[in-house]
């Protein structure tokens, strides 16, 4: 019998770390993380992807700069699909979702740049919990000590 898709699986997470620094005031503070697809493996390595071209046999390479925050950043709009962090206001979700995932990456970015540090090295570290190839991956390819200095690892 051929395999038949399921959808990723979805987990709730506490942030713990985050509630006992900031204080949570009512409830708890919670995200939840999907699985990422192949899909979104591919945008994320899309990301660190260089090109190069050759006109009448001149190479010209294009580079383009990426920091590991941008890179974190697409892994975590890729598989956020649930928070309950609230904006200024307490009056209005931080992050807006729609069918379970966010409903744009420009309004995601801006919201993501209000928070504090810790929870965004918090939803993170749930986010690698969730999808341990990505935190696999970028530990071979960056090293541990560049990582410790970032703050991500422990």
């Amino acid at each position: 019998m051929p395999i038949t898709l399921k959808s990723p699986l979805k987990t709730e997470y506490q942030l713990i770390k985050s509630d006992e620094e900031l204080g949570s005031g009512d409830g708890a503070t919670t995200v939840t993380i999907r699985q990422a697809t192949q899909g979104a493996y591919e945008l994320v390595n899309k990301l660190t992807e260089t090109v190069e071209r050759q006109y009448d046999g001149a190479t010209v390479k294009m580079l383009q700069k990426i920091s590991f925050d941008d890179i974190h950043r697409k892994q975590i709009y890729l598989t956020l699909c649930g928070c309950n962090i609230m904006d200024e206001t307490g009056q209005t979700p931080l992050f807006k979702f729609k069918d379970e995932g966010l409903v744009n990456e420009n309004e995601f970015t801006k919201a993501w740049g209000k928070l504090p540090p810790v929870i965004a090295n918090e939803i993170l570290e749930k986010v690698w919990e969730m999808n341990p190839l990505w935190s696999e991956t970028l530990t071979k390819t960056s090293g541990k000590e560049e990582l410790e200095k970032l703050g991500n690892v422990s």
